[in-house]
């Protein structure tokens, strides 16, 4: 996780024989955000800030100032370097007391009553939970004690909503594949701690919903969308695809679709903004080429007879409309009994 730089830590000010009375001026006046007592943000550095990035600033603002502090759950997650749906809601820290489990409102606060200062109110800030984790062994990664890997996903399979969940599970079967634990072709059932850890669990229920998504989690998704993608596709009644299958014309090598239904003979691909937007991910390729080379790629695989359907966020987001994308290209989901 990365931090931005920004956070005023008011403790270690005074660890270096610093005065704090800038500081209090600067809250006073409505120029810094107080996310906890003794951890500070200018007020326009936290409006500019991604959700992410303010989360990074209250999870380092609570494991700095509670004693102990182990995180876990869907910010250990971030933490660790698990992909995660979305910017979690509250930070969440462990705890073995069982009175201590539950939700503390989120202290941040700022003053005045002008247009920022308004504006700091209306967005997210980001409460404390406390999750009852009896007999937990936590993990160093950076400055952060965390839950371990195997713990924060086999804590969310059995927790958390199945798209959440799978896209974490997704994320630890292919940090397994790459450190060579874990083959291309299996999923987690594959891997004895989260068996173990599955078995474990003292309710049933939650043994069946952190076993489905065990199983249905895989190293080849590529990307968070494709990891919610599957999820949605699950909960509609759809086959699970096969991921990252390569295609081949008389020209030779046309490209990866993520995501190929053998026996429909469809191809589909889960179209983020990313794809097209960000430099980062389109390389030397402008915008405008990357859309052209995506439609001669997918005029290629229909040229070999076959069905392609691309689907978006907004479409995951609204099952229905997915449904009825994947439903034209010939898929059918599966009868419920």
């Amino acid at each position: 996780m990365e931090i931005l730089p920004g956070l005023i830590d008011s403790a270690a000010i005074v660890r270096t024989h610093g005065s704090t009375d800038a500081i209090h001026r600067e809250f006073r006046a409505g120029r810094l955000v107080r996310i906890r007592r003794g951890f500070y943000v200018r007020t326009m550095d936290w409006l500019r800030a991604r959700p992410s990035e303010r989360f990074a600033w209250s999870t380092a603002a609570v494991a700095r100032s509670v004693k102990d502090a182990v995180l876990c759950g869907e910010t250990a997650a971030v933490v660790i370097g698990l992909p995660t749906l979305r910017t979690p809601p509250c930070v969440e820290l462990a705890t073995t007391l069982s009175g201590r489990s539950g939700v503390r409102r989120s202290p941040l606060m700022v003053l005045g009553e002008d247009d920022a200062a308004r504006q700091v109110r209306a967005k997210r800030s980001y409460p404390l939970r406390y999750c009852l984790k009896p007999g937990i062994k936590p993990e160093v990664h950076g400055e952060f004690r965390c839950t371990s890997p195997v713990q924060t996903t086999l804590d969310l399979m059995v927790t958390g909503k199945l798209s959440e969940a799978l896209v974490v599970a997704d994320g630890l079967a292919a940090r397994l594949h790459r450190q060579g634990m874990l083959s291309a072709d299996s999923d987690l059932l594959a891997v004895s701690e989260i068996v173990d850890g599955i078995s474990a669990h003292p309710h049933a229920s939650a043994q069946r919903r952190a076993a489905r998504v065990a199983a249905l989690a895989s190293p080849l998704a590529e990307s968070v969308g494709e990891s919610y993608s599957r999820a949605a596709f699950e909960l509609l009644g759809f086959d699970q695809p096969v991921l990252q299958h390569v295609f081949h014309d008389r020209d030779g090598f046309i490209g990866r679709a993520d995501c190929w239904w053998p026996q429909q003979r469809v191809g589909g691909e889960f179209d983020g903004k990313a794809k097209y937007l960000d430099a980062a991910v389109r390389g030397d390729t402008s915008a405008e080429e990357a859309v052209y080379r995506e439609k001669l790629r997918e005029d290629r695989i229909r040229g070999l007879g076959l069905g392609f359907v691309r689907w978006g966020w907004a479409d995951v987001e609204n099952p229905e409309r997915l449904r009825r994308k994947l439903l034209a290209v010939g898929l059918r989901p599966h009868v419920r009994s």
